[in-house]
């Protein structure tokens, strides 16, 4: 064991000798995230509390919108490049996931007796998380001479959603304006995933792109819909800069 130990630092420096070699990262990236599945939904209607005592918040039916939203994130990655140019990665990452539904319908809450109006706007609901991709695969060119290298990877990602929040504006059918804002809790906070993962090389500098399945639930069950199908879906775009 001892020698061992003595021969995993000489095997790391003889690395380079061996033309292998690890590369650093930093990553930014515009995302179009949004939910897949049954419960997914482009449409939800709206309950608004409508200043009446003791009654829930306002808040979406459904604020699990299919309809991709503008998001961003951030992202740094060891890469691990074997002299046949085969590829070993792990990224560590944020992303801030944003997506959307349309509102057709609300419905206010009375003292007297509830009602409601057709209307228009629009629910977000943001997800903030915590990300860790370990992926495989292969550098296309980046040899002797050649401008452009081509990094392909696949691998699981797994996620942890650290906070959600909806927020939702628009107006109804007699003009009157609605809103809402609340934190939601989601059913799973941890998302198993499978990500696809490319990068363009020139230089140190780098277009990214990638996309992410999940496979975890997010929507929690209620007495109508006790085993929901909501989960997230991701398009990433960005630039990125490597530091080695």
């Amino acid at each position: 064991m001892k020698y061992m130990l003595l021969a995993l630092p000489l095997g790391v420096l003889a690395l380079p000798a061996l033309g292998q070699k690890i590369e650093y990262s930093g990553r930014a990236t515009v995302g179009f995230g949004g939910f897949r599945g049954d419960n997914s939904t482009a449409i939800t209607a709206v309950n608004l509390s409508n200043n009446v005592p003791n009654s829930e918040s306002s808040r979406a039916v459904n604020p699990y919108g299919n309809s991709l939203g503008v998001g961003g994130g951030l992202a740094v990655r060891a890469q691990y490049v074997a002299k046949f140019k085969a590829l070993a990665a792990f990224d560590l990452g944020y992303d801030f996931i944003n997506s959307k539904a349309d509102v057709n319908t609300l419905a206010y809450n009375s003292t007297v007796m509830p009602f409601t109006r057709s209307g228009s706007g629009t629910v977000h609901l943001f997800t903030h998380a915590i990300t860790a991709f370990g992926g495989v695969g292969y550098r296309l060119g980046g040899g002797e001479g050649q401008k452009l290298a081509i990094d392909l990877l696949v691998g699981p990602e797994l996620a942890y959603a650290v906070a959600q929040q909806e927020s939702g504006s628009g107006t109804d059918s007699n003009g009157s304006d609605w809103s809402t804002s609340l934190a939601r809790t989601p059913a799973n906070r941890l998302d198993f995933r499978l990500r696809g993962d490319v990068t363009v090389w020139v230089k140190q500098l780098g277009l990214v792109g990638s996309y992410s399945y999940g496979f975890t639930n997010y929507q929690p069950g209620t007495a109508s819909v006790r085993y929901p199908d909501a989960e997230i879906k991701l398009i990433r775009v960005g630039l990125a800069y490597r530091f080695k």
